[in-house]
């Protein structure tokens, strides 16, 4: 029996590759647009930094209409009014349950368009 003084491993290398190449070929990368979400919380509303802040309230009510700060405007004097802002502007969105999805989701994508990043979603903590 022959003694192997060192192991070759350019072929183990070169399969590697090979696999690594197929893996990344065939892999999808689909990138979903997405809305970040993150409630905030009291504690860290509190104090000066929030005061800088500029802030608007946009409300969906149960037939769909929206409200720009308790003012009802259509979608398209919403986003005129959205273009205007800072894209640092914290947008919280309040929707009704029965409004439907069509609605968020048409607000969602005009936000996204915009460049708006600092969206939050106010929800209630189920009392069941």
């Amino acid at each position: 029996m022959k003694k192997i003084d060192s192991l070759n491993l350019v072929p183990f290398i070169d399969i590697m590759l090979v696999l690594l190449v197929i893996v990344l070929t065939s892999a999808s990368f689909v990138q979903h647009s997405k809305i970040p979400i993150d409630i905030p919380k009291l504690q860290e509303q509190q104090g000066a930094s929030t005061q800088d802040k500029q802030e608007k309230l946009i409300a969906i009510d149960k037939n769909g209409q929206y409200y720009i700060d308790e003012k009802q405007v259509s979608f398209k004097d919403l986003k005129a009014a959205l273009a205007a802002l800072p894209r640092h502007t914290q947008i919280v969105i309040k929707g009704d349950k029965l409004s439907g999805l069509e609605f968020f989701l048409e607000l969602s994508v005009g936000l996204q368009d915009l460049g708006f990043e600092n969206v939050y979603v106010l929800t209630q903590k189920d009392q069941d």
